[in-house]
Parts: structure tokens; sequence; C-alpha cells
């Protein structure tokens, strides 16, 4: 295809490095590098480098030069700007930086132009840009020096605190040696007076040294209203907390929500209280070199996010700089719902989320990436730890406590018959149990919940749904609400067996027929040889319930509709009790259940029925009142990803 040389207005990259090899020219850039071969070609690069500066079209070069050197020069430019070694700047926009200010600034508009177009211009615009540096001490001072070196006009800055005047002007005596024009403007703030920051601000910046947790939430808040773009850096212990980075239009609440993500799963965390801790002593590791990487790095995201080169992003994770090791580390996290406005309780989404398309085990493991982060997760990891596999795959997600409710970050278990299995009931289990302490009281009183049989809003106290003392989960709405009337029903068993009398039948499983899974279950609990019994709750709880004891205690007690079902849930937490006390691994034990009272149990019966939904609904309600099923989905994001998580609750009136 014929190319139109006048279209073409050739910038070789300032990243370009030419070398002369045997085999012709070796060019090499942060692209990457490529073989050039022919004896002259290293001398022809050297003579075309200085013409291709981006002032001429190709059509323009190839006149000026020898007739006898036309189709070499197009050729070869052609070639380089395949390559990426030269760029075609005829759509830059115009500028007016001075030549020598391009030449000092060179490598940072070099940079620019490695990721986007019209790079003079765009560093034009982020040296006039006013940038509101606030903070104190040795990183405020670095901070200044960083921006005076990425080559900002005017540094105004905002001291809260100690500032060492006399090394800031050296810091502006060695940016005017090669940029006359560089000044530093000081503002008169304090903390009664945070909002002058932002006046007239294109971007604010903020450095702490401390935890100053309640500056550090209202200033991206001021800057926000002020049209400004923000960003800080924040040190606690032995950490520096970068980001996000918040553009003029951006979430405001983006910091806020980082931090609490992160105090979700650090507690005990220097600031999880959300308050200023000015008595907090800076880290030992907080000096000399790694003042200036924390400054630079921040320096760093602001100039890439005002010259254009990833306006977007930065603004949904942080970055962790360990002041000690210098390892830095990427983390993101999912805005939090009390950083954002509340979301008032709409009986609509009832029968949206009846309506809602199926979320099966396998979808839910995908979307649970997005959740996980050692950090800022909503789940901190999905692991296998060091436990014993054998008889039975375990898996352990740690929950995050969003709102304190939990008394910290908290593990969950999973186990199943495959690693795959035992990480989606895992990760199933942690979205039930991070729903369940996820309550926004700023919702009010009442919430929405829908009547179990006829499908109807009703209103409950929110008392009596969080925090919930059990939560249930199903691929639909419809499986949801089934798991959550058992749940609900099984939560009497303790008053149950308080009140029963007669003994209950015990259930010879030899004699019962078993679903598939159960049967492996059973013959795996003959071979390591767990003695146990299995005894009939079902008359007492109006749906088949079994009670699963070894000659050690109790260990399980388990409900459902179906009764196979009912069973399997039993073995398989039977066979788990045993393969925790044996390799003495308890963290994964089954949770304790009320113990079976030796009176109560009875001699061998017949194995019970199945039952249907609205006969243990019926069961629940024989005093009055009606079933209401509520979701639990005070986190909106959350919900997003995992929606059908349900508490059933018994309401009367």
């Amino acid at each position: 295809m014929e190319v139109n040389v006048e279209r073409i207005r050739p910038r070789l990259r300032g990243d370009v490095y030419v070398m002369r090899v045997p085999e012709g020219a070796y060019i090499r850039s942060n692209l990457g590098g490529s073989m050039l071969k022919g004896a002259s070609t290293y001398e022809f690069i050297q003579r075309i480098a200085p013409l291709l500066d981006g002032t001429r079209t190709l059509g323009e070069l190839c006149a000026a030069a020898p007739e006898a050197s036309r189709a070499n020069l197009a050729k070869l430019t052609m070639l380089l700007l395949g390559k990426g070694y030269v760029k075609n700047v005829l759509d830059d926009r115009p500028h007016t930086l001075p030549a020598d200010l391009a030449k000092t600034y060179a490598a940072n508009i070099a940079f620019i132009e490695y990721f986007t177009e019209s790079p003079e211009l765009r560093f034009e615009h982020y040296r006039h840009s006013g940038i509101v540096l606030a903070g104190s001490g040795p990183l405020l001072q670095a901070l200044t020096n960083s921006q005076l070196r990425s080559g900002v006009r005017t540094v105004s800055l905002a001291p809260f605190g100690e500032l060492d005047r006399d090394r800031i002007a050296e810091h502006l005596a060695a940016g005017r040696a090669q940029d006359p024009e560089q000044r530093i403007a000081y503002l008169d703030v304090d903390a009664e007076q945070l909002d002058r920051i932002a006046a007239d601000a294109t971007m604010v910046l903020h450095v702490a040294d401390r935890p100053m947790i309640e500056r550090a939430l209202l200033l991206p808040q001021i800057a926000s209203s002020a049209g400004a773009a923000f960003a800080q850096a924040v040190v606690t212990g032995d950490e520096a907390w970068l980001g996000p980075v918040i553009g003029k239009d951006g979430d405001a609440t983006a910091w806020e929500s980082a931090w609490r993500r992160l105090r979700a799963l650090a507690p005990d965390l220097v600031g999880a209280d959300l308050r200023d801790h000015p008595e907090a002593a800076p880290s030992d590791f907080l000096r000399g070199p790694t003042v200036a990487l924390v400054a630079n790095q921040l320096c760093f995201a602001a100039f890439r996010h005002l010259t254009g080169i990833d306006p977007g992003a930065g603004t949904d994770h942080l970055v962790r700089f360990d002041l000690e090791t210098l390892e830095t580390a990427k983390h993101p996290f999912l805005a939090h719902p009390l950083a954002r406005p509340v979301v008032p309780d709409d009986p609509a989404r009832l029968a949206a989320l009846a309506a809602a398309a199926p979320v099966d085990d396998e979808e839910l493991a995908r979307r649970a990436v997005d959740c996980v982060g050692p950090r800022t997760g909503v789940f901190a990891e999905v692991t296998e730890r060091d436990y014993e596999q054998l008889p039975l795959f375990v898996s352990e997600v740690v929950v995050s406590d969003p709102v304190g409710l939990a008394g910290g970050p908290f593990p969950v278990h999973g186990c199943g018959e495959s690693v795959v299995e035992s990480r989606q009931r895992a990760v199933r289990h942690a979205f039930e149990r991070y729903a369940a302490v996820m309550v926004d009281s700023r919702k009010g009183d009442r919430l929405y919940g829908s009547d179990v049989l006829t499908g109807e809003p009703v209103a409950v106290d929110a008392a009596e749904v969080f925090p919930a003392r059990t939560a249930a989960s199903g691929d639909d709405w419809a499986a949801a609400v089934r798991a959550a009337v058992v749940a609900a029903a099984t939560e009497n068993v303790a008053a149950a067996l308080s009140a029963a009398t007669e003994p209950l039948p015990r259930l010879d499983l030899d004699a019962v027929e078993l679903a598939p899974r159960g049967a492996r279950y059973l013959k795996l609990l003959k071979i390591v040889d767990q003695a146990f019994e299995v005894h009939d709750l079902s008359d007492l709880l109006g749906l088949p319930t079994f009670a699963f004891t070894t000659p050690d205690a109790t260990v399980a007690c388990t409900s459902d509709l179906d009764v196979d079902v009912a069973l399997e849930k039993g073995l398989e937490r039977t066979l788990l009790a045993y393969q925790s006390r044996a390799a003495n691994q308890p963290g994964y034990a089954p949770a304790q259940v009320p113990d079976l009272p030796e009176h109560l149990r009875g001699e061998a019966g017949a194995r019970p029925a199945s039952v249907t939904l609205d006969e243990v609904v019926t069961r629940l309600t024989r005093d009055g009142g009606r079933v209401v099923a509520v979701p639990l989905d005070h986190d909106p994001l959350v919900a997003e990803l995992c929606p059908f998580v349900v508490r059933a609750v018994v309401v009367h009136g």
C-alpha cells in the first residue's frame, strides 16, 4: 500500500539507543530491541536521527535529501515507525514550551511520549498545574524536592506542623539552578482552615508520617468539593500507604473505603479507630532514602495522573511501601458501604432477587477473586494451609470484620471430596459469614424481607436480623430461602432437646439406603474405625434432623427437607470431626452442637420421611406469625457478587 509521506511527521523517541554491531545496527528502547542488518545501516541511522525531530513531514525530509538517498530514507523511517522507535507526531497538539525547558525536562517528556501523544503540551500543562502539598516534617520536605525536580513551576506548601524551611530553600535553590522560574508559595492554613488548601488547586497531595486519619479522611472531600484531584501517603507503623489517586470528578470516598477495608483485616492498626494520632512515634525506618522513596512514589503518581498517562488508574488500589524492606505491593479494594452514601432498603429488590439468574459454586468462586486480598480484601486469602487433606480436602478463607461486630477477622472452612469442592464451599461459607456481620445501621430499624409462602414484602425489625446468628445461601433465591428456613428451624435444636422427655430413635445406617456420597462417607468412617451413632430428632423440629454421636461427644446435628441430604451432611461432619481430631488440627473441626443426653438415646427406629418447605414453615409458625426471608445485602458490591444470602426469621404481629 502506498504511503502518504505528507501525513507522517516522524520523531525518534527519546529513549532510543543505537549501537554498532558486526551485522549492522542494534536499536533498543523501552519497547525492546531489534537487529537491523546492513554494513552502512548504523551510519545511515546516525545521519538521519537528528532530522527525525518531528518538525518536518517525511515528504519534506525526502525532498531535502539527495535524490539517491530518498528511497532509503523513506524505507528506513517507515521501518523504524513500524517497530515503534519512531513516532508520527503529525496530530500532536501545538505547545508553547520553550526549547531550553524541553531540553531540561527531556526525560520527563520522553516518558510521557512513551504512553501518549502531545507530550510537550501535556508536560506544559503539568508544569503550570496548581499543586498543593500538605503535611509536615521530612516527608513534606522530600515531596517538595520531588515536585520541583518533576518540573512544576510553582509548588504551594500547606504545612501543618514542623517544617525545615531552610531545607526547603535548599531544594528550591537546586531546582532554580536548572529552572530559574521555579518558586515556592506558602499557604497560611491550620486545622480549622483546611478548606482553604484546595482553593484554586489542580491537585492536592497530602503526606503524614504518622496516622493522622481524621485529616486523611477530610482532605479528599475538601479537594473534591474544590474540583481538585487528590492523593496521599499515610504512614502507620513501619508501612506507608499511598493512594488512591482520586481525579477531580472521582470518588472522594475512595481513601476512606480503602482504610476501612484495611482496618477490617487489621483492627489493631494504629488509626483503625479513624482518629488522628499525633502522639504516635514515626517509624524508625522513616529516614533518609526511605523518606525520599515515599515522596517520589507519590509525586510520580501525581505526574502520571496530571499528564494524562493513566487518568483513570490508581482509583481502586493502595500501594503499600514497607519502610524496613523497601518492598512495594499493590492492594486493590472494593468500596466500603460505610464510606458511601447509604442505600435505602428497597422492597423492590426482593422481586429482582427472585427473578435473578443463578450463580453456581463455580461462578461464585470465580467472582470471589475480586474480594481476595491479604491486606485490603473482603477475604484475606483462600488456602489449604498445612491442613491434612485425607480423607477429606479442607480449605480455609479468612473473612474480614467490616464493621467490628465479629471481634476481628476470622477463618471459615469448607471440605469436600476434591480441593476444588472444598475451596468452593469455603468461599460460599465466607460470603455467608461476611454478610451475616456486615450491617449498615444507617438503613434504619426496619428492613424488608419476603414472606416465604406468599412472596409478599414484610418489614422486619433490624434487631431480629443482625447480627445474623445463621445465614444461608444458594444458587438462586429459591434455594437460598430453602436453606435459610432449614437453618432457622435448626436454631431450635438446643431448646427442643431441653424439652424432650422421650428417647429419640436410633437410625441403623446399615439398614438404610443412602445416596452415593453418603454411602462413600459411611464406608470411609468404617475404614478409619470411627464408632458413632445416629439419632433421629425429626419429630422435635418438624423436618429431618439427626444427631451424630461418637464415644467422645455429639459431633454433628444436621437438618434438611430431604432425608438423604441431612444424613449426608451429618456423615460428612462426623468424618471431618474424626480427621480434625486425628490430625490434631482443631481449627477446622465442625462447629460445636448441643450434646445429646444419654437418656434421650433410644433404640433403633424407622427412617423418617422428607418434608416440604410449607410443612416446615407451618411448624415454625404453629404459635402464629410468618416466616420472612431477609436478604443480607448491606454491602452492595459484595451482594452483586453473591446475591443470594438470606436469614429467615419468624415475625409476629
